[in-house]
Order: C-alpha cells, then structure tokens, then sequence
C-alpha cells in the first residue's frame, strides 16, 4: 500500500514543478532562480562547509539539510535586497567597498591575511563580495527604513511608564574583558583567529596583551583581535553591565579585581579563573536604584530600544513586500520534498 503522506507530496510536486517549466533554465547545480538570476548549490556548499568548521559538530543528515536551506534562504533575501537597490542605484561602488576592505584588513601584517584566507578558505575577492553586500543593503535599509523612522517623547513617556520597574536596577558595572583559554579552541572568533594552546603560550600570550594596553593600546581593539571569548570577542570584549552575583558568577577574583578598579583604569595583572587568562577594564559604574526618565541614559536607552522594536518590525514588512515583487524559485526544497517523496513511496 502506497503511504498517503507520499502520495500528498509527490502531487504537490507535481504542481510545483509544473509551475517551473517558464523562466530562465535551470541545471543540476542550480539551487534557486531569483527573477533572472542563479545561485548554485557550490555557493551554498561553500558556505555550509565554513558553518561546520565553526560549529564543530557534524550535523544529522535532516540537520544538514535545514542548515543548508537556511543558508539558501539567507542568499535569497540578500539577493532579492541586491536587486531592488540596483533598481534603485544604491549599489556600493568600488571606491566604497575599498574604503572598507582597507579597514578590514588594516590590522593584519600581509602574512597574516594571507593565512586568514587560508583558513577561512576564502578569497579577497569573496571578502570584498561580501563588504558590497552588506554596505549595499545598509544603504537600502537606510534610505527606506532607517532615516524614516523617529521616536516621538510621547512614545518615550509611555515606553518607561509601562516599564519603569526594568529600570530600577542593582549596582553594576560595566567592563570590557579579554579572555585567553589555555588549551585549543575551535571556534575561535577574534579577528587575527589567535588561539593559545597551551598554558604556557596563554600565559605568555596575555602577558604580552597586558603590556600592549598598559601602553596605551585600545583595550577594545586588542580584544577584538585576540580575545579567546567566542562570545564577546567580535564587540571588542564588551560585557556591558553586570552585577555583583553575575560578576560572581564568572569568578570571585574577577569581582575583586573589577571592584578595585577606578572608571578608566585596566587590572595590572592577568585574572586566572576555570575559563583561562583575564583583562579587565571598568568602563563605567552604574549605582543601584530606580533610574527615572530625567536620566540621559534612561532616555537615549528607552529611545533606542523603541527604535530598535520598530526596525525590526518594519525590516521585516520591507523584505516581504520586496518579495511579493520577485519571482522566487527553490529548487534545494523542491528536491528535498521530491528526494522525501521518492523515500517515502519506496517503503
């Protein structure tokens, strides 16, 4: 007896891909056509293959194939969003995508990007792809949803008065931090892909670090290049504010060390805790209490958070409304629910 599950998607099959036999033509390697244009299963491969050198696991066969699907979908919306800021003549020029490029690359000696390539197994021409990409939609997404939203002071008064017990807050404070693990780590996110491997290269290694900043070295840059916290690494080793029990809850001696500290100043030695190595430098501290709205930073964070709620919303409206307008065909799920189809008929 034929499953029904079976049978119900191989005629849904049917229609979908009857419904593809206009436009342009596709082959083997196409994973989905958006209006005129390709993207092939190799650019999907490529990075999924870079998705599981971070990720470190290797994924069911049903999980490979929704991560696969996920990628797709991201290079879908990118692409859609691509074609509507051609349309309107927002494409990133070469002298733009450079400016940027340069500032990527600034701090690597040119062996070291070389190797970055290497590892990323990537092209400096994929990474200045890439930069045309993300500065292409940011210009779209500003000329038609950023510079068009404002926060009005009525919003801000209803905004804290529904949430005003958020704001009465415990003493914290907030710090940046950069972590050296003494033992390898695959997924390693700072800029230069540093990792200590040992105790005594993480010993060295944040020693040197200490000595950079102390001399004057931006804590925030050094952090971004060489922190070996996957989590706050790329912000520069920002941690933003915490609290007694969640400094605590890091180490004892890092609270100590983080209470100890003036507004400006970095510890003068490496903190050891179960994780590793740390810096710390205490940007700021916030004393408890209820915050009100007279407070600068109770507004510019109730303004921000408004305006951070409305662009999510209306990014997201914006992409569906583009989509409405393109012609969109996934040939990646059309042959997953074929391949499920044919798997189920067989049984």
């Amino acid at each position: 007896m034929r499953n029904p599950v079976a049978v119900a998607l191989a005629g849904l099959l049917t229609l979908v891909f009857s419904s593809c036999q206009s436009g342009p033509k596709t082959g083997p390697d196409t994973a989905a056509i958006v209006n005129q244009t390709e993207i092939k299963n190799a650019e999907v491969e490529k990075v999924y293959q870079n998705r599981l050198k971070q990720g470190g696991q290797t994924p069911s066969p049903e999980e490979a194939s929704t991560l696969r699907l996920n990628i797709l979908s991201q290079m879908i919306n990118d692409e859609m969003l691509m074609q509507r800021a051609g349309v309107d003549k927002l494409v990133a020029n070469d002298d733009e995508v450079n400016v940027k490029f340069t500032e990527f690359k600034k701090d690597y000696t040119e062996e070291k990007f070389q190797q970055f390539l290497k590892d990323q197994g990537v092209t400096a021409e994929d990474i200045k792809k890439e930069i045309r990409k993300s500065a292409t939609i940011e210009k779209l997404y500003n000329k038609e949803i950023t510079s068009k939203i404002s926060v009005s002071e009525g919003e801000i008064k209803d905004f804290f008065a529904r949430n005003k017990a958020n704001y009465n807050l415990p003493e914290s404070w907030h710090v940046l931090h950069l972590l050296v693990t003494p033992f390898p780590d695959s997924q390693i996110t700072n800029a230069r892909n540093d990792d200590a491997k040992t105790d005594e290269a993480a010993r060295q290694k944040v020693i040197g670090l200490l000595k950079r900043i102390l001399s004057g070295e931006d804590f925030s840059i050094v952090a971004r290049d060489y922190s070996e916290d996957s989590s706050s690494a790329q912000s520069g080793g920002d941690l933003r504010l915490l609290n007694l029990q969640q400094l605590d809850a890091i180490d004892p001696r890092f609270r100590q060390a983080v209470q100890s500290l003036k507004v400006g100043e970095t510890f003068s030695s490496p903190i050891p805790t179960k994780y590793g190595y740390h810096l710390v430098k205490l940007i700021e501290k916030e004393a408890g209490g209820q915050h009100e709205l007279t407070d600068p930073k109770v507004q510019a964070d109730t303004r921000q958070a408004i305006f951070n709620r409305k662009e999510t919303l209306l990014k997201t409206a914006y992409l569906e409304a583009v989509r409405n307008q393109t012609i969109v065909k996934n040939l990646l799920a059309q042959k997953i629910l074929s391949d499920a189809a044919g798997s189920s008929v067989s049984k």
